[in-house]
């Protein structure tokens, strides 16, 4: 390969993160026993305001008040400490994380241009001189060569430029976060540093309950009562509205009500409630903000604050705390779970969050126009854009913000930016996308229509509503290709593996609902057809479908293709060898597989089709699957079952690629194959397959119903690799190669001596010299005339098989004949034993026969499977490969 002279080296930081959290650990276990709660190290004396009494596990009755300060000294410290490290370590994680970032694509880009170099000049190195662009334009021959070295070094050192901006930007940002946290360790626990302690996460209760009277100037009574509420609520507004300058009371203000939104976000986490008096401190803190800007029950209540708090003085991080607690405040107290609910929400809010959608007959509320709406959407995405991101809200304000905002973007996504700014902002409608995603049940409702936990007393609309604010939602063009989107949806990948069984139960069930609402005919049509303006280099397309612009809503739904690959390729094609199969059946969790029609596992693949990188993903994918139902069936001897998934899958690929070509060759009025657009995009996705062949194998594994010994899940772990090929070729003459080469490479890893008997050695010669083997011995690579008729394998021989066909040396017409035939003769001279163990008995069951029988058992299960497809589809498919005769 190439070499082009340029390099780029980030500046790197000693510390490691995790070793700093360990430190951190280890001061909380320290404080654990200074306060002699050794028995009880995760320790719980931060969760909540205690007195500290209460604390400490030690008799301290008989203790002067001295020498129990001083063990409050002490432990404020170590808590101190222990913060202040987190804090270091998260600064450290966050520089050594943006660092490999940018060592890996400085990497990938070199690697990239370096290949791309002309192969005339493949071996040299690439300077900024050398070659020089008229080298050879005295003649014909490499002419533009010596230009193209030049552009692929002045693209790469682009890049170059682009990353050490960046790394000056991470560094500079390190070295900001030492000197600031050298500053706060010099001052100490003061309340403005255990202010930005709980901002940053660092921080909540603890230091409020070891040492309440050193932070005496925080609260003046732990209770938290009406009358607080009342008070603080009194002195907050005269800060917000301007009529009073921020100053240490105010800090002391808003330490107590942050403490009670990360006191709000512990409960959620660890599935406990507020006391009732927290929840009627803050249900009264918010009535006394809304009461002033309310006129006869009505008015604009406490969504007039963003606005005060704009024309104030307060600096915008001033303000984004502010807004921020205010925010966490109004989560917790929507939350059933949590003591409070959606009607306990001040009615301005309540009101804002609805629009015109919901509740439209409330007493009290003004019908909406657009300048309304877009003035109640801004101020809304205000209370929720500083959220905490662990914290989410109850189940009816959820719903809620998912209805009505999907249902805002159904009517009015297309005015969404508009040039006189009344509507809010693509940025701040996804605030409210954010916060409703955090809430799972209530993302269950969306994608499928059916309530799990409904809050009471709650409207949530007609069904009509839930499915225009779902297209609303995914069909709008979205500024971050749909990134805060996918939270809505990304769960049922990540959930339905879990080994808690309830939560993959949700994430099943939800996959079902939601491949339900997907396959609608009203609501897929919709979907692939927008009407969103869409330009991919020479075409332009006036009816998109919706992956086509929102990316990261397609990566998402590969993801849970992928978690759900099994039941797409096995779910049958007819029942009963004649009937075809129609809709969607309920999930089951004993083997994560819902059973499913044809037409609606293509409708979905569609979709995934129309994101190039995306549907290289999927192709890559489909084969990956493909190799490890091959494996399992060498392991089980059960080709029926693999073949025919694996086949199907196939078919349901092409089948998905016809659609989307129909819908883009509808939109432009000529022929599009996708096969082609995508076809680059299949290389490129390879390099992020790894990742993926675990979530893939946990399909298999499961849907065979495997066992932990399987090579399944060797592979899932990482012990038996699998590597994807391109592309994944129809016809059976290359299903059949690669069957037959993906048995030959299982034979040779169990036992590898199996080729001393019955192999000829000149059809191994042949194999070497095509490429299709590697023979090393003793750490050498063979030549073919050194595989000689006595040669034997044995433990000092290696041997690798490339089972990408395209990658032989002799991989074209009559060579690429002579492979399959020296394969062919060694799988006829070979045999292959499989014991698996009966699903119904439990016995270990054996099947040996010659390896060409394997190969032939299992290519006419795939080629009847895939004929079945095919004719159900009435051969209506966008093959890669020629189809067969």
């Amino acid at each position: 390969m190439a070499t082009i002279d340029l390099s780029f080296k980030p500046r790197d930081f000693e510390g490691r993160p995790d070793a700093l959290y360990d430190c951190a650990a280890d001061l909380e276990v320290l404080n654990a026993r200074v306060l002699g709660r050794a028995d009880d190290l995760g320790g719980s004396f931060d969760s909540a305001a205690q007195q500290f009494t209460d604390l400490i596990a030690w008799d301290i009755k008989g203790q002067s008040e001295e020498d129990v300060q001083r063990w409050r000294d002490a432990a404020v410290s170590v808590t101190f400490a222990a913060s202040m490290t987190e804090m270091w370590a998260d600064a450290v994680k966050s520089f050594h994380d943006e660092r490999d970032a940018q060592v890996t694509a400085w990497s990938g880009s070199k690697s990239e241009k370096q290949a791309a170099v002309p192969s005339a000049y493949q071996g040299k190195t690439i300077t900024s001189t050398y070659p020089e662009v008229d080298g050879f334009l005295w003649t014909d021959w490499g002419a533009g060569d010596e230009k193209r070295c030049r552009e692929l070094y002045n693209e790469l050192d682009s890049i170059r430029e682009g990353l050490e901006t960046r790394e000056t930007t991470n560094w500079d940002k390190l070295q900001e976060a030492a000197e600031e946290i050298r500053g706060m360790l010099e001052q100490g626990p003061t309340p403005d540093n255990i202010a930005k302690l709980i901002e940053a996460g660092n921080a909540n209760w603890a230091f409020l309950s070891l040492d309440p009277s050193r932070y005496s100037s925080l609260i003046d009574d732990i209770d938290f009562t009406p009358e607080k509420a009342e008070e603080y609520a009194r002195e907050l507004q005269a800060y917000w509205s301007g009529d009073k300058p921020l100053d240490d009371r105010y800090q002391e203000l808003m330490l107590v009500m942050s403490m009670l939104g990360t006191s709000a976000r512990q409960h959620q986490q660890n599935g406990t409630r507020f006391e009732s008096e927290e929840i009627e401190f803050l249900e009264e803190f918010y009535r006394q903000l809304e009461e002033p800007y309310l006129r006869d029950g009505a008015g604009i209540g406490i969504m007039i604050y963003p606005e005060l708090m704009a024309e104030s003085d307060m600096s915008a991080a001033e303000r984004e705390q502010a807004l921020g607690i205010l925010g966490d405040g109004l989560l917790a107290l929507s939350d059933p779970d949590l003591g409070g609910g959606y009607d306990q929400l001040p009615q301005s809010f309540r009101y804002a969050v609805e629009g015109p959608w919901l509740n439209t007959d409330a007493e009290n509320k003004l019908p909406g126009t657009p300048v309304s709406m877009g003035s109640d959407m801004k101020a809304v995405s205000a209370f929720l854009e500083h959220t905490d991101e662990n914290l989410q809200a109850g189940y009816g304000l959820s719903t809620n913000l998912h209805l009505s905002t999907g249902a805002f973007l159904d009517a009015w996504g297309d005015q969404v930016p508009d040039p006189d700014g009344v509507m809010a902002s693509p940025e701040q409608i996804s605030h409210l996308i954010d916060v409703a995603s955090r809430n799972k049940d209530s993302n269950y409702y969306m994608l499928t229509g059916e309530h799990l936990n409904p809050e009471s007393g709650v409207e949530y609309g007609d069904k009509d509503l839930r499915t225009k604010a779902l297209e609303g939602t995914l069909t709008y063009e979205w500024h971050d290709d749909g990134s805060t989107a996918r939270q809505m949806t990304d769960w049922l990948a990540e959930d339905v593996h879990s080994e808690d069984p309830e939560t993959s139960r949700r994430a099943g069930d939800a996959f079902a609902g939601f491949m339900r609402t997907l396959t609608d005919p009203d609501m897929h049509d919709a979907l692939v057809n927008t009407g969103v303006d869409v330009t991919e280099g020479d075409n332009e397309y006036s009816d998109a479908s919706f992956t086509q612009f929102n990316g990261q809503l397609a990566d998402s739904l590969a993801d849970i293709f992928d978690a759900h690959i099994y039941s797409f390729a096995n779910s049958d094609v007819l029942e009963n060898g004649s009937n075809a199969v129609e809709g969607i059946e309920d999930f089951d969790p004993d083997n994560n597989y819902v059973r499913m029609g044809p037409e609606e596992r293509a409708m979905y693949m569609q979709l995934l089709m129309g994101d190039d990188e995306t549907a290289g993903r999927i192709v890559n994918s489909v084969d990956a699957y493909q190799q490890i139902e091959a494996i399992a069936y060498l392991e089980s001897g059960d080709e029926t079952q693999s073949a025919r998934g694996s086949a199907q899958l196939q078919g349901l690929l092409e089948r998905a690629l016809y659609l989307e070509s129909e819908n883009r060759s509808a939109d432009l009025d000529k022929t599009i194959e996708r096969k082609t657009e995508i076809a680059d995009f299949v290389v490129s996705e390879a390099g992020g397959l790894s990742e993926k062949i675990p979530v893939i194998g946990q399909g298999v594994s499961k849907g065979l119903d495997l066992g932990k010994d399987s090579i399944v899940q060797a592979i899932v772990d990482g012990d038996y690799e699998v590597s994807p090929r391109h592309p994944t070729y129809t016809s059976i003459p290359n299903v059949e190669r690669d069957i037959r080469v993906e048995t030959f490479q299982y034979m040779l890893g169990n036992d590898p001596t199996s080729l001393n008997d019955g192999a000829e050695r000149s059809d191994i010669r042949r194999l070497v010299d095509g490429g299709v083997l590697t023979i090393e011995q003793d750490g050498r690579a063979l030549d073919p005339s050194e595989i000689t008729n006595d040669f034997v394998f044995d433990d000092s021989v290696n041997v690798a098989v490339e089972k990408d066909s395209t990658k032989w040396d002799h991989n074209q017409d009559r060579d690429r004949s002579t492979m399959d035939d020296s394969l062919a003769n060694i799988m006829g001279n070979t045999s292959h034993t499989a014991i698996s163990t009966d699903p119904y008995t439990g016995e270990k069951v054996e099947r040996s026969g010659l390896g060409s029988e394997w190969v032939g058992d299992y290519t006419t299960q795939y080629e009847r499977a895939y004929n079945d497809t095919r004719n159900y589809f009435d051969g209506q498919l966008e093959t890669f490969g020629k189809p067969p005769e």
